[in-house]
This record gives C-alpha cells, structure tokens and sequence, in this order.
C-alpha cells in the first residue's frame, strides 16, 4: 500500500495600510487607507497621533474590503508628531505602521 498526503498551509491574511499626516498651519490632517487581499475581510483599526510618549487622539475604526479615514487636530507649530495605525485583519493582528511629521 501507498498513502501521500498533502499538506495545505494556511494562508496567511495581509492588508496594504498606508498613513499618512501633513500640516496646514496648527491643523494636522491623519489619512490612512488600509487594502484587505480579500474583499470580504474584516478590518479592524485604532489610529492614534502621538506627540512624543503622549497620545494625543484616538479613533476607532472598521470596515470590510478595504477602510479610508481622515481626521483633523490642532497642534502646536515646531513639533513632530507620529501618526501609528494597528491593524486587525480578520481577527489577527498585524505589524504596527507609522508616520511622522513636524508642524512647521
């Protein structure tokens, strides 16, 4: 007798995630868009905008397929801000992204 089998991995779950902050006087504008590989994921966000160690904002946000946001706040001019986005797909998280800017 012959037995093969075949082993399936399972595939693993990504979303394209793109943030981005830019600055017009003291407003800071946070824009992320966030790609599912399949439209029929489940994705799960919380965007925060940091200046230094201090949060500063927080939205939470979901979708399914693919999320856009936007968001506005008031800064102070000369510092540098970092926009950081965690991502859950599908109920797994993924790898933290950020951005930073200065408010000039």
């Amino acid at each position: 007798m012959v037995f093969s089998s075949t082993a399936h991995a399972a595939s693993t779950r990504a979303a394209s995630v793109v943030p981005r902050i830019s600055f017009d006087g003291t407003t800071a504008s946070c824009t992320v868009f966030i790609a599912a590989d399949r439209p029929t994921d489940d994705i799960d966000a919380v965007i925060k905008l940091w200046q230094g160690s201090r949060c500063i904002e927080t939205w939470e946000e979901s979708s399914v397929g693919d999320l856009a946001f936007s968001g506005k706040v008031t800064v102070s001019k000369g510092k540098t801000y970092r926009l950081t986005v965690d991502v859950t797909l599908e109920g797994k998280a993924q790898p933290r992204f950020s951005v930073e800017g200065t408010c000039k």
